[in-house]
């Protein structure tokens, strides 16, 4: 494989590891958000339960704000537990692109290092030849 064609393949590998890599940071703003809006639900009902205000209790608001947040609670904890099992399959495919990149970019190192020391060869040949020929 020419270094031309390894260049372009490993500019493509990172395009795609990028892509990857943007995506694995949605998932993780979607998860910061969602605890962050499970955090903020947590907050109110224990300022609620601190404040209980007993004609609220009297007519049973108490509990239906309770049950609320309950509900907001495992509807929010669904949502991140979906936000997480995605985000575990993310984190396997950036793993991949970026062994790819690694990989793309260690045959670039290489095929560089083959590619000098092949001219290094043929210059040292070039000199002794040349030497020869001077010395006849």
């Amino acid at each position: 494989m020419k270094i031309a064609e390894l260049r372009k393949m490993h500019a493509l590998v990172e395009a795609k590891y990028e892509v990857r890599r943007q995506a694995f940071g949605v998932l993780l703003k979607k998860e910061n958000e969602l605890r962050a809006e499970i955090k903020r639900l947590d907050k109110q009902a224990e300022e609620a339960r601190k404040r209980s205000d007993p004609d609220m209790q009297t007519i049973g608001a108490d509990v239906i704000w309770k049950s609320w947040v309950g509900n907001a609670k495992v509807s929010l904890n669904n949502k991140l537990s979906l936000v997480l099992a995605e985000k575990e399959q993310h984190v396997r495919q950036v793993k991949q692109a970026y062994g790819k990149v690694l990989a793309t970019e260690a045959l670039i190192k290489e095929l560089s290092l083959q590619g000098r020391k092949s001219s290094h060869e043929a210059m040292l040949t070039s000199a002794i030849e040349t030497t020869l020929y001077k010395l006849r």
